[in-house]
């Protein structure tokens, strides 16, 4: 474990402000938040002059439809493999049990 650079203090003035019940937590959170404080420091220590900046890694530069208009099915299509149908809307059976 990391030294407790997060106080037990800390964890709680964290925890009011984000409404958070944390009882019976805190020494546990400060142990995590610590030691993930010490790994962050340790990225901090890595070489990246060399490393362009990134805000995506997928390499694609638009996702989105040309905005070319495509034909669509008309409602009476849509519909006409429905097992039911109530009010011109699909309708399935429900999943829970309310």
């Amino acid at each position: 474990m990391a030294e407790l650079k997060i106080s037990k203090e800390e964890i709680s003035n964290l925890a009011i402000l984000s409404d958070l019940d944390v009882k019976g937590e805190v020494e546990k959170l400060s142990n995590i938040l610590s030691d993930t404080l010490d790994y962050i420091k340790t990225l901090n220590e890595l070489d990246t002059s060399e490393v362009e900046e990134t805000f995506q890694v997928t390499g694609l530069t638009n996702i989105y439809q040309d905005g070319s208009e495509v034909d669509s099915l008309t409602k009476e299509d849509a519909l006409s493999n429905a097992k039911q149908e109530v009010n011109g809307l699909f309708s399935a059976k429900a999943v829970f049990n309310r």
